[in-house]
């Protein structure tokens, strides 16, 4: 259950630890008796820790009192994406986080959307998310779009790639809705 962007927030445990702070120490790592009996607190203690762990902070917005970022499409419908364009700066975040939605607005012109989310250092961007969206005749074109990724890191570096259904390089506007863990 890690990959390069969770492995700060979900580590291996030490058997029958008495830690508490990853998902390791208290699933089916336990010796101690509850209402399961002796060793077998699997699901009872899941249950327990994961909702006091997903706790989170109330919803942030990145980038906030400042304008979205642009993105563009690739020129070629639907065989590849644009240029990768950084979202969130590395060491802006400082505490571990996660994105609920992704809210995308000013598109610019009717079609069909996929963008992407990367993490990691420029050129090595790797994909934790992916949404659909598009803009309609009446131009409907602003709207929030749920996404569910692996916790990151702080200070994560976050990227977004457009591709469209469209044989232009189209651009749409991005924002994030995001939780951190402090």
């Amino acid at each position: 259950m890690t990959n390069a962007f969770s492995s700060e927030i979900i580590k291996a445990a030490v058997a029958n630890g008495m830690a508490n702070v990853t998902i390791a120490d208290v699933v089916g790592n336990k010796t101690d008796t509850n209402i399961m009996g002796p060793g077998n607190n699997s699901l009872y203690q899941l249950a327990g820790y994961m909702g006091y762990y997903h706790v989170h902070s109330p919803a942030q917005c990145y980038p906030v009192l400042a304008d979205p970022v642009t993105v563009t499409a690739s020129a070629n419908a639907w065989t590849d994406y644009g240029s990768w364009v950084e979202l969130v700066p590395a060491s802006t975040i400082t505490d571990p986080f996660d994105i609920h939605w992704v809210h995308t607005g000013e598109i610019s012109a009717t079609g069909s959307y996929v963008l992407q989310l990367g993490a990691g250092a420029s050129g090595s961007e790797v994909v934790i998310g992916t949404i659909a969206f598009s803009r309609d005749s009446n131009q409907v074109q602003t709207a929030s779009q749920p996404i569910q990724i692996a916790p990151l890191p702080a200070n994560t570096r976050v990227a977004v790639r457009l591709s469209s259904s469209n044989a232009v390089a189209n651009t749409a506007d991005v924002k994030i809705y995001y939780h951190v863990y402090p």
